[in-house]
């Protein structure tokens, strides 16, 4: 089991991330900002931040995890990449110059497209590409889609690991994970309320470490957007896990929710170190 200090309590749980996480650096100058798609067509620029969150403990052999989710852009520069393959790149100079550890996994939570031409907000289109430059500097990469990704699944590389409904052990964490988000089935990555709680039982159970998630729980607390359901059934349930997930963008990014501790990584990357 693994210690978690918040505000002066402690409390046991399987992983633990401190509630305040430091501002450790900012990314290069094309790397802070980056291009997104903006309401009437209109192109927004966007800074993502880079922050360190202290964890008690992590597996044997293990110094660094980054999580990330909802890069929905394209880098600043001729190639016009998707910002996430930029992201990657950015990490793998930050680990060479020793401003953060090695990265022994990446964790992804979905959304990670945007047009070309950044068009139209809330373009959905293949996101291999990220998938596979994050494979490219970390050993493993394990996430879940957003409701905006798509994959070609022959061009993915071997060391990435898609989630939807089972739990893999990973690095010694046994690490569930589910796609997509509540909505009709026809389009991208939704499933029925129905079929996305009882997949979401079955991925998040009593000894689930940690919890992949594009979609995750509501906040009435702080007012922060998410889903009722998923919420409740956080509550309810036993053992504890580190929840991760995007979708919704939290100002305030990590609160407890049962035994569960919950972290809001909508574009945000966060490096996980002990």
């Amino acid at each position: 089991m693994f210690t978690l200090n918040q505000n002066g309590r402690s409390r046991s749980t399987r992983i633990g991330v401190h509630v305040e996480p430091e501002w450790v650096f900012m990314m290069s100058r094309n790397m802070q900002t980056y291009r997104s798609s903006g309401t009437g067509g209109a192109i927004r620029i966007v800074q993502l931040p880079f922050y360190k969150a202290k964890v008690d403990m992590l597996p044997n052999g293990v110094e660094c995890i980054v999580a990330t989710s909802d890069l929905q852009g394209r880098e600043i520069g001729e190639e016009n990449r998707l910002v996430g393959e930029a992201v990657a790149e950015e990490l793998k100079l930050l680990a060479e110059i020793d401003e953060i550890p090695a990265i022994a996994s990446i964790l992804l939570a979905g959304d990670l497209y945007d047009y070309p031409d950044l068009r139209k907000v809330g373009g959905t289109g293949d996101v291999t590409p990220v998938w596979n430059a994050f494979a490219r500097i970390s050993p493993i990469v394990v996430g879940v889609h957003g409701n905006h990704d798509k994959v070609r699944e022959a061009d993915m590389v071997s060391n990435t690991y898609v989630l939807d409904g089972e739990i893999r052990k990973i690095l010694g964490l046994r690490i569930g994970g589910i796609s997509g988000i509540i909505g009709r089935e026809d389009r991208n990555q939704r499933k029925s309320e129905r079929n996305f709680e009882k997949i979401l039982k079955n991925a998040l159970t009593e000894s689930t470490q940690v919890m992949l998630m594009h979609q995750g729980p509501d906040d009435p607390i702080n007012d922060q957007m998410g889903n009722a359901m998923i919420r409740e059934y956080m509550e309810s349930k036993k053992g504890s896990a580190l929840v991760v997930f995007g979708h919704c963008h939290w100002d305030t990014p990590i609160i407890d929710v049962g035994n569960n501790q919950v972290l809001n990584v909508d574009n945000r990357v966060v490096v996980l170190t002990e």
